[in-house]
């Protein structure tokens, strides 16, 4: 079931209604029970693959906090979650890179295995590897309840596309059975709101179209066309997924429960540093812990981090998709992390205050993430080439399609409100809620977002990163 979906939102209602009027000890029962159905309705079958990680997984935990060398069952744990992933994501890529090598090698050249992928392992693997780390390192107690456990990794609000958590961020709240109010109600429905809107108004019904379509036959068409195309894929992927952690979180604080922040205005930034510090913040966190900072970080020498930056961003890219694209996509932010690193300016925190003097550097890096896209979105290698060969050698001179640039200026004003909805709107919030006509400046605001989704009703898809 996909969030903007009205079986999604029957499913839900049910979930929320029973879970609100249980006592706080019966929710984590009611919610496990949601989580095994809603994953069980996608492919029965995956779900029993779900519960072997979950249990095997779970055993490993139990033993290594048991043992006097845990770093054993660390290992096997961390082995046996990639070996799945491995085998399920990229076992068909693998044999398809191969194939030639074998075909003239030994004259055999293996067909490729049909393997249809399982919704959200690359981040429920993610967050399993996660938790046993942080048991092994002692920086979070033990896991004892196999139901808490379970439901730390199958919670149905993040599970198919994050945000990957921490154990210290759920666990502790999945103890209390989640603490509900009025104030974290309302901004849940706000969320859910601002979600819906990014996904069903911005990203499918304005940008996909003409996404699809410039991407469709890359190289077929002017210059402008292009640019625009990049331009709204860029604002596409933020607004889908974005949209998919504000309903994440809103259904979550709708439940009891808080989930961090996944993104803070990434377009914003100044430099590639900042930009993984705004995008996708808790895999760019897990890179940081449980990768980059293992292998050495910054603190061997200039050489070794430069290649833990690399190494770091490849993996990144390759757990996005088992592509030879995304090796690239990934390749390239490395790059430009050495490169700022050598050369660019430190700091960049998501709240620091920006000016119009950052404006150069924020325009700068935006078209160097735009031109990464490009690898990102394409089908094939071939393709993202065809692609930058008509936006660097087209005429800029021939016409705009105006209301595809219309859409992505539009997108552009949006993205940078967003800083200062974030920024004032829970104050602005708070303000309402005390005033007789702030229920009613919230009803018109709900009412006519409502109005938006109905009138795009049916144009909404998958989310992008439901595939990985």
């Amino acid at each position: 079931m996909l969030f903007n979906t009205a079986q999604f939102a029957v499913f839900f209602a049910v979930v929320f209604a029973v879970v609100r009027c249980l006592p706080r000890r019966g929710r984590l029962g009611a919610l496990l029970a949601a989580s095994v159905l809603f994953y069980g309705l996608w492919i029965p079958a995956y779900l029993l693959l779900l519960l072997a990680a979950i249990g095997v997984n779970y055993a490993l935990l139990r033993a290594m906090s048991r043992s006097a060398r845990p770093r054993a069952y660390l290992a096997t744990s961390i082995a046996f979650t990639l070996g799945l992933l491995a085998f399920f994501k990229y076992a068909a890529w693998i044999v398809e890179t191969a194939a030639p090598v074998l075909a003239v090698a030994v004259g055999v050249r293996p067909p490729a295995p049909e393997i249809f992928l399982p919704l959200g392992i690359s981040f429920y693997s993610f967050q399993i590897i996660g938790l046993a780390v942080d048991s092994y390192r002692g920086q979070i107690e033990p896991v004892r309840s196999l139901a808490r456990y379970a439901l730390f990794v199958s919670f149905f609000p993040q599970l198919v596309a994050g945000p990957i958590l921490r154990g210290s961020e759920l666990l502790p709240q999945l103890a209390r059975g989640g603490e509900t109010s009025p104030e974290r109600t309302r901004r849940g429905l706000w969320l859910i709101a601002a979600g819906v809107g990014k996904k069903m108004v911005l990203a499918d019904f304005l940008l996909a179209p003409f996404v699809d379509t410039v991407f469709e036959i890359p190289g077929v068409g002017s210059a402008p066309y292009h640019l625009l195309g990049v331009y709204s894929f860029a604002f596409q992927i933020y607004f889908d997924f974005s949209g998919y952690t504000d309903m994440a979180r809103g259904m979550a604080c709708l439940l009891g429960f808080e989930l961090p922040l996944n993104f803070a205005e990434p377009y914003l930034s100044r430099n590639p540093a900042e930009f993984w510090r705004r995008w996708h913040m808790t895999l760019s966190r897990w890179l940081r812990d449980y990768l980059y900072i293992p292998l050495g970080g910054n603190r061997k020498g200039r050489g070794r981090t430069y290649a833990n930056l690399a190494i770091t961003m490849l993996l990144g890219g390759l757990w996005h998709g088992a592509a030879w694209n995304f090796v690239v996509w990934g390749g390239l932010h490395g790059l430009l992390l050495m490169v700022h690193r050598r050369f660019g300016r430190r700091g960049g925190d998501v709240d620091a205050p920006l000016s119009l003097r950052d404006a150069p550097r924020i325009l700068l890096w935006f078209h160097a993430c735009c031109l990464a896209w490009v690898f990102f979105r394409a089908s094939t290698f071939t393709d993202a080439t065809a692609f930058l060969g008509a936006l660097f050698t087209g005429s800029y001179r021939e016409a705009w399609p105006l209301v595809p640039a219309a859409v992505v200026v539009l997108c552009a004003v949006l993205h940078g409100l967003e800083r200062y909805a974030r920024l004032r709107l829970p104050r602005l919030q708070v303000a309402l809620a005390e005033p007789w006509w702030g229920a009613a400046v919230e009803g018109t605001a709900f009412g006519l977002l409502f109005g938006l989704v109905v009138a795009v009703a049916g144009a909404g898809g998958e989310f992008i990163y439901f595939q990985f």
